[in-house]
């Protein structure tokens, strides 16, 4: 039976975190192998949080890190991962209840080892929320899925070697490019948007022209040198 392995990373967090687990654990739990929490270098009460909820679902599996860095904090609780699907929900953020329920319907046709759905963009400072339809060519080299809520293979993440430890933004985007070159790549797409994505004033801000600047430089490393 199919189990997948639910990662969540938090820094500073502990007021998103309640919601987050909460909407993680309505899914079907017999689909959840664990849910491993990784705080990185919080100081609030995610640590509190975290165990509050640890008391009730064992699965819950907590560690609490100074990486400083999303990448390392996503390659370490892979690492420690031990479904044999992953998928990763920000703590900021939250799923639906049949979210894992309909990637596993796409898990057992096992045509597929990289599976991505819709977003739901919910905007806590306005009334701007929107469906972000993710249903992209898939030649497409700059429109890829979001890093979180799709579900992958561990297997490919082991065979392009993780996460890129050494790049400061763009993680996703580069671990796309790196499955994209490496051609073990099987896409399915989920037409459902079952996470939500929470734009709000803490959000991790990062510099737009360092952010696009990256991404030229990634897409120059894997396709043009």
């Amino acid at each position: 039976f199919i189990m997948i392995s639910v990662i969540v990373i938090s820094h500073n967090y502990g007021s998103f975190l309640d919601k987050c687990l909460k909407s993680i654990l309505k899914n079907d739990k017999k689909l959840i192998k664990e849910v491993i929490v990784l705080d990185d270098s919080s100081k609030d009460n995610t640590c509190d949080v975290v165990y509050k909820f640890k008391k009730k679902f064992k699965k819950i599996k907590y560690f609490k890190k100074n990486f400083k860095s999303l990448s390392k904090s996503i390659n370490f609780s892979v690492k420690k991962a031990t479904g044999s699907w992953i998928t990763k929900v920000d703590a900021d953020d939250y799923i639906n209840q049949n979210f894992l329920k309909d990637f596993y319907n796409k898990i057992k046709l096992n045509k597929f080892n990289y599976i991505y759905g819709n977003i739901k963009i919910k905007n806590l400072n306005s009334k701007n929320n929107y469906i972000l339809k993710q249903d992209h060519k898939l030649n497409s080299l700059l429109n890829y899925p979001l890093g979180s809520g799709c579900v992958y293979k561990k297997e490919i993440w082991l065979k392009v070697g993780g996460y890129n430890e050494n790049i400061r933004y763009q993680d996703d985007y580069d671990f796309w490019l790196n499955l994209k070159k490496s051609k073990i790549l099987k896409v399915g797409y989920v037409n459902k948007a079952n996470y939500i994505y929470q734009k709000h004033s803490s959000n991790m801000s990062s510099s737009l022209i360092e952010k696009n600047l990256t991404k030229i430089y990634l897409l120059g490393k894997y396709f043009i040198a």
